[in-house]
């Protein structure tokens, strides 16, 4: 199984929104990700109420939610089991909706500028094209977007207030 500083190699290698993506989700992968199965890609979202990490590997799609109590949550799809996958963006966010065995998963609050790259590249993979290698690569976030994330984390629990105040703190000053 990959170790954390794998998955956050592979991660950085797609256009360094690793700093972005939840760290307790990123650990957790150590113990979901299959042996040899390698981070295509990933983007932050709320599924139902929680928020957590949409990962593409190079075998599935997991959702994935750690809480602060240490409750995890996983949902994988298979993607010889998606049978469609739609987007739409909004100003800020966007949602990526999975159609899967029936089923239907909508990801909400997910940056803008990462759900279409993200969401071509899983149907490219569904539709058996080729799909780029840097999946959650993207124009840099502007500054409203930042802050417009760190507060969604901040209000769903994911961050505290130390470590949103920390995060906004950084934001500015770069």
């Amino acid at each position: 199984m990959p170790t954390v500083d794998e998955i956050s190699s592979q991660l950085r290698q797609l256009g360094g929104y690793e700093k972005w993506l939840g760290k307790r989700e990123i650990q957790a992968l150590t113990t979901i990700l299959w042996e040899a199965e390698q981070v295509t890609g990933g983007v932050q979202g709320l599924y139902g109420s929680r928020m957590g990490l949409l990962v593409a590997t190079d075998r599935r799609l997991i959702f994935l939610d750690k809480s602060m109590t240490g409750r995890l949550r996983v949902e994988d799809f298979p993607y010889d089991k998606i049978t469609s996958i739609q987007y739409e963006t909004g100003w800020i966010q966007g949602k990526i909706c999975i159609y899967a065995s029936g089923n239907r998963a909508d990801i909400t609050a997910i940056t803008k500028a990462q759900v279409q790259p993200f969401a071509e590249t899983i149907r490219a993979r569904i539709s058996g094209g080729s799909a780029p290698t840097t999946t959650t690569a993207s124009a840099p976030e502007d500054l409203a977007t930042k802050i417009d994330r760190l507060a969604n984390l901040h209000r769903t629990g994911a961050l505290s207030d130390e470590e949103f105040a920390a995060a906004k703190a950084k934001v500015l000053a770069e």
